[in-house]
Formats: structure tokens, C-alpha cells, sequence
């Protein structure tokens, strides 16, 4: 069984590059997973004492070289923790370890301050406070020429996209939601109504405003009346409305094309890796949802999944059923090391032992820098020991 493990750059540069991937290549782990561009965090690691890294909206990791960019340039959060990626694609090369980029993709609250235009739209008119649109010109420019760019710098081999398909989730910024939000208007939530979204859909013929008000006046009925029967009759009819089953499909289909985006310009170089998340079911019906779904998963040489979704057995088998099969790759949070305990996603031996059985041929653990040595060794040792 193949290992790899997250690692902040932060990190590296805190306690050493070269002892960090002597490290990680003492304990048999394939390779690295270092994070070239990442969200807001407020990290607390257990190594070397007790530290704290805070980056509050986000930015990019890694020596971005900005004349190559276009509209959006590259946030570097820092000269001194950029420079961890060079000495890590330099001890990787030594150590015969994988360097792989851990790239977040539409969570990225420095674009959207910067670059308004190019924030989610909720159907109610409301800017994201934090997303960006895999529909937007400009979102797309930079996540291809920043991907394109570190493959270039640093010989990656492994692309690993996160959460290119956006989901509703008040994006991790001190949420106040004190009533409940439905299955159904959740999935209505996750719907953009940015200018480029509109505008593709109106090229289209899609009456926007007549679908705009369409979906607010079911997400205000749906919060209104939580668990109320009226839920199903109002499911059946949007699952009806044939401009909404268009919408939704050309926005699974955005985070499609920019996955091919993407890996154009890197094919040869590096492989690709990217995780599912949202649902449309509700809209679209599990058939037109799964064939969207294939062609995600078509878009990449890897299929990276996420623990605790219950979906992760149907993807596995439909990456098991491309042609040629795609590879699967699972997140392997080792949160049920130490006193913490297992969390919401368990125990990490359970969840090895259940995406193994999907197919899943590798494992990527997480994260070098949040938990204890023992605790990374003690787990790659068993998984080596019982998954040889």
C-alpha cells in the first residue's frame, strides 16, 4: 500500500526541511503532499513544543514567479516559507521521495477581496465571503498558470486539487446559522449566479431571472418549512424545471473543464488528483448526476477521496469503471492518534481498512506537522505491516 503525507510548508521550514523528509522517508512514505496554495488556517502542531500558524485569508506557498500570471496575482504569504519548497523538491530528489502539490483551489478569500468579480454568487445576489467560481476567465487563468508553474519550478509529480467543485458551506468563516437548512436548499446554495455563470446560461437561452427567483423562492420555502411534506412535491418540481437540470449540469461541468484546464499544459509532467463533493442529485436525478460524475473523474488520472462521505464506495466504483481505470487515493486524517480520540471521521485503522476495500491503493496521511512522530510512524508501520 502506497503512503504520501500533507505537510504545510510552514512546517518544514520550522523544523528543518532535511529532517522532515529524512523524516517522512525513514518511515517508508512514498511521498509528500506539500501545500502550494491553502485557505485560512489557524494551525496548532504538537512538534518542537507548541506552535501556532495563523494566515487569515489564505494565500499561495511556494516561489510563484509573477510575470507569468495574468489578472490575478499570487498572494506569497511569506519569502521564508515559500523558500521550503526548493529545499524540499531538493531533498525529495536526494531521498527518492514524490514531491506532490497540495493545491486549494476555489477557497481562496485573498482572490475575492482583491478580485470581487470573481467570488461565488448565491442565488440571492450574495457574494461568497470567501469562494471563487470555477466559471470565472480569471479564476481559471491562475489556477492553470499557478499549477503550470510549480510543476515547471519543482518537477512535481502529483497535482492534488481540493474542492474544485464548490460546495454551500459558509466557507469555515464563523458561520451564524440558528435555523435549519435543508437537504434541498442546501444543494439550491450551491448554485452560482456570478456574471459568468449568468452570462454562459443566457448565451444559452436559460431565462436567468425567472430561474433566479425560482430557486430563492425555494430555499426561503424550504428554511421556512423544515420537514414539512410540501418539501417532496417542491423537489419534484424543481427535479422538472428543465432550464434548472441545465444550470446545475453546466456547473458540475465548470470545475470539469477546469480539471482539463489544467492538466493540458502539465500532461506528460505531472498527474492529476482531485476529490468530488457537492450533490445535485435532487436536481438532476442519479443518472444525469453519475454521468457528470464520470466525466469528473475522466478529467484525472487520480480520484482522491474524502473520509466519512457516504458516497465514497459509488465514486470508487465508478473510477474502477473508466477507461483506463482511474487510481484511487484516500485522506487519511490520523485524528485517532493521541487523547484526542477518533473525531467525526474514526479511527484511522477503521477507515484504512474500508477504503481499502473500495480499491483505494493509496493512502495519504494527514498531517506531518499537526500530530505527534510516533503517531505517523506507528501508523505507516501498521498499514505497511498489514496492507504490504
Amino acid at each position: 500500500m502506497r503512503q504520501t503525507i500533507y505537510a504545510y510548508p510552514w512546517d518544514l521550514v520550522r523544523m528543518g526541511v532535511e529532517r522532515s523528509m529524512q523524516e517522512i522517508a525513514d518511515a517508508g512514505i512514498a511521498a509528500i503532499d506539500l501545500a502550494a496554495s491553502y485557505h485560512p488556517i489557524d494551525a496548532l502542531s504538537p512538534r518542537d513544543g507548541v506552535d501556532l500558524f495563523t494566515s487569515a485569508r489564505g494565500a499561495v506557498h511556494f516561489p510563484a514567479r509573477q510575470e507569468r500570471y495574468g489578472r490575478i496575482k499570487p498572494h506569497v504569504h511569506s519569502a521564508e516559507v515559500a523558500a521550503a519548497w526548493p529545499e524540499a523538491a531538493r531533498h525529495a530528489g536526494k531521498l527518492g521521495i514524490d514531491l506532490n502539490a497540495w493545491t486549494i483551489t476555489l477557497y481562496q478569500p485573498w482572490i475575492r477581496d482583491a478580485y470581487p468579480d470573481s467570488a461565488r454568487v448565491l442565488p440571492t445576489g450574495d457574494r461568497s465571503g470567501s469562494g471563487v467560481c470555477p466559471a470565472n476567465d480569471d479564476v481559471r487563468e491562475f489556477l492553470v498558470t499557478m499549477c503550470d508553474d510549480f510543476v515547471d519550478q519543482f518537477g512535481v509529480s502529483l497535482v492534488r486539487l481540493e474542492n474544485i467543485v464548490p460546495i454551500f458551506d459558509f466557507d469555515w468563516l464563523r458561520p451564524r446559522i440558528l435555523v435549519t437548512v435543508p437537504p434541498l436548499a442546501r444543494t439550491l446554495l450551491n448554485l452560482c449566479f456570478c456574471g459568468a455563470c449568468t452570462g454562459k446560461a443566457a448565451a444559452k437561452g436559460i431565462d436567468v431571472e425567472r430561474l433566479r427567483t425560482t430557486v430563492t423562492d425555494a430555499i426561503a420555502a424550504e428554511i421556512d418549512e423544515a420537514g414539512a411534506s410540501a418539501s417532496a412535491d417542491r423537489a419534484t418540481a424543481l427535479a422538472a424545471d428543465s432550464e434548472l437540470q441545465a444550470y446545475a449540469a453546466d456547473f458540475v461541468n465548470a470545475s470539469t473543464e477546469l480539471v482539463a484546464a489544467i492538466a493540458a499544459p502539465i500532461k506528460g509532467k505531472a498527474r492529476i488528483s482531485a476529490n468530488l463533493s457537492a450533490s445535485y442529485t435532487a436536481l438532476l436525478g442519479a443518472e444525469k448526476e453519475n454521468a457528470l460524475i464520470a466525466g469528473f473523474i475522466d478529467a484525472c488520472d487520480q480520484l482522491a477521496l474524502h473520509p466519512a462521505d457516504p458516497r465514497n464506495g459509488a465514486f470508487a466504483r465508478m473510477a474502477a469503471a473508466a477507461s483506463p481505470p482511474r487510481e484511487i487515493s484516500a485522506l487519511m486524517p490520523l485524528t485517532g492518534a493521541g487523547p484526542a480520540g477518533p473525531g467525526r471521521f474514526g479511527s484511522a485503522e477503521a477507515r484504512s481498512k474500508e477504503v481499502i476495500e473500495m480499491g483505494a491503493t493509496e493512502l495519504s496521511l494527514y498531517n506531518l506537522g499537526l500530530v505527534r512522530q510516533r503517531d505517523i510512524a506507528d501508523f505507516a508501520a501498521a498499514i505497511a505491516r498489514d496492507y504490504p
